[in-house]
């Protein structure tokens, strides 16, 4: 059965977008829970977001939790990231092999936040005296499984808050300490097919039940990955890894990303990327660093840069240690 299975698998992935063609326009603005869809880690985003197959170790606590499998220790991981209008985004993560079940374990906690702002009515432009602060969190717990030395799987479970902050000086009724909660899902796979290094990824994020934001119930922004990765380039000290990946988000059109990974003796990291039919997200870059720092075990910073039009840049910078 497990041998058929990544056969099944890439049937799937191949007949998703026919199942989806007959939507005609995009729901853009449709689903809430937006801040689920940005890339946790720069080594990810600095390759193109293209890591459905491509992701290993901590990181895939976000793009594919089947890539947990390349962990090979006990390994944490912080994010942060600047976006435009003030906006910072961070990713907190922990993965291991617990021992007393097999599998590796991992939890993760992201956070959107801004900074306060006055709350404004039409009657009062300049503020009415009190600020408001929204933000968003995400808290999961994940959990993969190697069933064979090509073959693995896993899966997350995240519960979901967002809130818009205290908003009872507008007098209306259900907005005092205003938030929502939900709770969504992914699974993914991931399978070395044996050929070089070609690897194949599937990943489903998101899946949940609608949640209702005041009088209105929205779906979570699901989405489909599936992709391949592959090292175009082998040496004894150098590597260079490809991947591209294919996205179809619930709420907008089909997506295409790709990147590539140049690395020198697995201790300096070069990364660039491409975004292809997105609104403003275009290319992207990036580079890193592992040393080992005595006792305290193998640590790695990671950068990214990616332009987003008219919007300027967005960069993130990461900081992993592996125990």
């Amino acid at each position: 059965m497990l041998k058929k299975l990544p056969l099944l698998l890439l049937i799937l992935a191949l007949s998703a977008p026919q199942a989806s063609s007959t939507e005609i326009f995009e729901k853009v603005g449709t689903v809430g829970f937006q801040f689920l869809e940005i890339g946790a880690g720069p080594r990810g985003v600095a390759m193109g977001e293209a890591m459905v197959a491509a992701s290993e170790g901590i990181e895939s606590l976000y793009w594919n939790p089947a890539g947990l499998r390349h962990l090979s220790g006990p390994t944490a991981l912080f994010s942060y990231g600047t976006w435009p209008a003030d906006i910072t985004h961070q990713f907190v993560g922990v993965a291991m092999e617990p021992g007393f079940i097999p599998g590796i374990v991992g939890v993760s906690v992201t956070t959107l936040s801004m900074d306060p702002m006055l709350v404004r009515t039409a009657t009062n432009p300049n503020g009415v005296g009190v600020e408001f602060e929204p933000g968003d969190i995400a808290v999961g717990v994940s959990y993969t499984r190697v069933f064979t030395d090509r073959f693995s799987a896993g899966g997350t479970l995240r519960w979901v808050h967002s809130s818009l902050g205290d908003l009872s000086t507008l007098g209306e009724y259900g907005l005092a300490d205003y938030s929502v909660d939900t709770v969504v899902g992914d699974f993914g796979t991931l399978y070395n097919t044996g050929f070089r290094s070609l690897r194949i990824g599937l990943c489903i994020q998101n899946m949940g039940a609608e949640a209702a934001y005041i009088d209105e119930s929205v779906p979570v922004p699901a989405t489909f990955k599936f992709g391949v990765s592959m090292n175009v380039f082998e040496t004894p000290g150098q590597t260079v890894k490809v991947a591209t990946e294919f996205k179809h988000p619930s709420d907008t059109s089909e997506k295409i990303n790709v990147g590539a990974e140049y690395s020198l003796n697995r201790t300096y990291f070069l990364r660039a990327g491409y975004k292809l039919n997105y609104d403003e997200e275009t290319f992207t870059a990036g580079g890193g660093a592992r040393v080992t720092v005595g006792a305290l075990g193998r640590l790695g910073v990671d950068y990214s840069y990616s332009d987003f039009g008219y919007l300027g840049a967005v960069h993130r910078v990461g900081l992993s240690l592996q125990f």
